[in-house]
């Protein structure tokens, strides 16, 4: 049995559906904890591994256990953003502390330092991610970090295929984000500004779930996402490339300088399809 702890797990977002997609091929083998309930009550010896995602949200008595797994067992992280930072990033961090992001010697300082030292194996969702977090968080040996890249469930793979079919209109789609902070990291301003500049007919879209919002995206001609923050690896991006988007965003989507994202549409959704099979490949090669 493998043990995942993360924030997010009974959540909805990117994380959660990555985490979903990545656990889909052996869910009957992984158990999901939310950090705040990771204690030193749950047996470790019959796990495996065990498997970190953005692991912030501790009690004292899980953050007890977390630094037990991380001194004394088998584990490997998934960093979705920047944990080390209480911002979540450099940006975010000069943008809401109003000073440079200095995190790394912070509470979190403990708990990254162990991930770098003891992680049998650090998963990144974009290269230009691995790269912050080596300026941040040096000396992780290049053999024990790769770029996973953002993940998707079957199902959603074949949807994507269907949707590619649709008719498009003639405008371009910009999601709407979830107020506050959110719709401020993803550009929504920037996004709206970008399209009033070059004359694009647009809509500004937002809808009650994940599987609404790919089908009502997915009748428009393109998607404009114009983020302030680096965003890691964003899954609309993707997805809307998938359905046949033209995808308008800048270089804060750290995932569209990699070589798959330049490639083909073809070789693109290989190389996407591919990723929960990769992550698990790496994992039985580290059990």
């Amino acid at each position: 049995m493998y043990e995942l702890v993360d924030d997010s797990v009974k959540g909805i977002g990117g994380t959660m559906l990555t985490l979903n997609a990545i656990v889909e091929p052996f869910s009957e083998q992984v158990n999901f904890t939310p950090t705040y309930d990771f204690s030193p009550r749950q047996a470790f010896s019959d796990k495996k591994m065990f498997i970190f995602g953005n692991i912030v949200n501790f009690s004292k008595n899980s953050l007890d256990s977390i630094f037990y797994v991380l001194d004394n067992l088998p584990f490997v992280k998934i960093e979705f953003d920047y944990g080390y930072c209480i911002n979540r990033g450099r940006i975010p961090h000069r943008i809401l502390s109003k000073e440079e992001c200095n995190c790394p010697n912070s509470y979190l300082k403990e708990v990254y330092q162990k991930i770098r030292k003891n992680a049998l194996h650090i998963f990144f969702m974009s290269d230009g991610q691995m790269k912050i977090h080596d300026e941040y968080l040096p000396e992780v040996p290049i053999e024990n970090k790769s770029v996973l890249s953002s993940c998707f469930s079957e199902s959603h793979m074949l949807l994507f295929n269907e949707l590619k079919q649709k008719r498009k209109n003639k405008k371009y789609a910009i999601i709407d984000g979830n107020g506050g902070w959110h719709t401020e990291a993803k550009g929504i301003k920037e996004s709206i500004k970008y399209a009033e500049s070059n004359a694009l007919d647009f809509d500004l879209i937002k809808t009650d779930n994940h599987l609404d919002m790919l089908h009502k995206l997915s009748e428009y001609k393109g998607l404009i996402s114009m983020p302030i923050i680096e965003d890691t690896c964003p899954r609309i991006t993707i997805e809307a490339r998938y359905m046949g988007l033209e995808v308008v965003t800048n270089t804060n989507s750290q995932h569209i300088t990699e070589y798959w994202w330049k490639d083909t549409d073809e070789k693109a959704f290989s190389f996407t399809e591919s990723r929960p099979k990769y992550f698990w490949n790496k994992i039985k090669c580290l059990s």
